[in-house]
């Protein structure tokens, strides 16, 4: 297993490298590449020091589940062959601004693309360099996708030390179906003389109340960039909660992948840090955990990213997109459908298995009070970063499963809430599929392409609001990041 490793730390850190040497000057990439290969280095020596129980994949079956992966990222709208979310405007546009602009993107107006790009600028990159190809990026996109939740799928399994095919497979299709039981809480909802949006696959009052947790299939085809790196990272964790000296290098790629799920990501990791100085009886060695080599060498990479990410996160924006705080005492109807049907149900039933573990404490705690904050146009920061902890749920679910078996009244109380869940997304499955069909693979009608860049649209109030100021530093000839950018 010592390859996959190897693997994640290439896969997460490859978007970074393609970054610096693409949009930073030579004097700050080459120094901090080779501070952070320094970093990566030590990392991989030190998680795969003590492997032991891990499991062996064959060949075959390692190519049969990614392409099981990669079918999943294709329904899901990569290749622009099935209907595609409402979102995927908006991962052209990044990735055919990848391909089409020069490096570091800058639009007309002193306007510098500031967006996560980590999930994107390989896939970007692939593009430029094969004739600046629009469908070898989407294409590409596609096998990064699908890389990045194969990979995430198989230290999933080493952590669950699950060794039979058929198990595996079950594994996988836990992937694609989980989700919170969205659909019964938009009919309890309904029923008790609320109006919910019965309709929609994520929502459940849309219009009142903008507060919801996506099922694994709806994000993957929606917001990928906010799934495959959390995933990857939060796996990884699992399989070393007691490693603190990595915690850096397993926090740093949300940042640059998917920032909303960084926030509560780096909130599990301090906590779970804290909570290992004080069990600890030996507290010099967790103090030097955290100031590792491993951590301080990462740090010049933290700032160029920070520097970069602030030009979007300090700018001035309304505030529609902007930080609030929702009053879930107001909407209590709501909020306890809500916590009940997406997650509270599912801690219930694991309760007595993790009653001692402090990590479940710390994800049930993140998923009660992320609701009554708000932030973006449609609350991406609850939706997508919920995700980190909603994965460790998932993983405890499918852990204590294959622990007590389905006889035990917990795990089909556990197996109910998933069946209800799963329903949901089967019905939007069958729902892209028999579209796409209709259409025709591969029709215009499929595609979400119609914004072929952001050109224009940074600050102008015709636009969206999220689409006028979510992606940009403006004034980027001022800011902090052109005194470092590749000219």
């Amino acid at each position: 297993m010592k390859k996959l490793y190897l693997a994640a730390i290439v896969y997460l850190y490859l978007p970074f490298v393609v970054f610096l040497f693409g949009w930073t000057r030579l004097l700050v990439a080459l120094p901090v590449t080779l501070l952070t290969g320094a970093a990566l280095y030590f990392c991989y020596r030190r998680l795969t020091a003590e492997l032991s129980d891990t499991i062996h994949f064959g060949r075959l079956e390692l190519l049969l589940l990614f392409i099981l992966f990669f079918g999943l990222c294709v329904v899901g709208g990569g290749g622009d062959l099935f209907i595609q979310d409402g979102d995927w405007h908006k991962h052209h546009a990044i990735l055919y601004s990848l391909v089409d602009y020069d490096w570091p993107v800058q639009y007309s107006g002193d306007v510098l693309l500031t967006y996560y790009l980590g999930q994107y600028i390989v896939p970007g990159f692939v593009g430029r360099i094969l004739a600046g190809s629009h469908v070898a990026a989407v294409w590409a996109q596609t096998v990064w996708n699908a890389l990045g939740l194969w990979i995430a799928y198989l230290f999933t399994c080493q952590y669950l030390k699950v060794t039979g095919k058929w198990k595996r497979f079950f594994i996988f299709c836990i992937f694609v179906f989980w989700s919170g039981a969205t659909n019964l809480g938009s009919f309890v909802y309904q029923a008790i003389g609320n109006d919910a949006s019965l309709c929609s696959y994520k929502w459940i009052d849309l219009n009142r109340v903008k507060v919801h947790f996506a099922s694994n299939f709806d994000a993957i085809r929606g917001a990928f960039q906010h799934v495959v790196t959390p995933w990857i990272c939060t796996a990884i964790f699992l399989n070393h909660k007691k490693e603190i000296a990595a915690y850096v290098m397993l926090a740093l790629p949300l940042l640059f992948s998917a920032t909303f799920g960084f926030v509560y990501f780096a909130l599990i990791l301090a906590a779970y840090a804290v909570y290992e100085f004080v069990q600890n009886k030996e507290k010099l060695s967790v103090i030097r955990q955290i100031f590792s080599p491993e951590n301080l060498l990462l740090l010049p990479l933290t700032a160029v990213t920070l520097i970069y990410m602030g030009g979007n996160i300090f700018g001035d924006k309304p505030g529609v997109v902007g930080l609030d705080l929702l009053n879930m005492f107001y909407f209590r109807d709501f909020y306890l459908i809500f916590i009940a049907v997406e997650f509270v149900f599912y801690a219930v039933f694991l309760f007595r298995e993790h009653r001692k573990d402090f990590l479940f404490y710390v994800i049930t705690g993140e998923l009660l009070l992320m609701p009554f904050i708000s932030l973006g146009m449609f609350n991406d920061l609850c939706s997508r970063g919920s995700i980190p902890a909603r994965f460790i749920l998932m993983v405890y679910c499918i852990e204590q499963i294959y622990k007590y078996g389905a006889k035990n009244w917990r795990n089909f109380g556990i197996a109910l809430i998933f069946l209800i869940g799963a329903w949901n997304t089967l019905d939007e499955m069958h729902v892209v599929v028999f579209t796409s069909f209709q259409y025709g693979i591969g029709s215009e009608q499929n595609i979400n392409d119609n914004v072929k860049s952001f050109d224009g649209y940074a600050g102008n109030l015709t636009k969206r609001a999220d689409e006028a100021f979510n992606y940009y530093t403006m004034n980027y000839s001022d800011s902090l990041f052109y005194k470092i950018a590749r000219k």
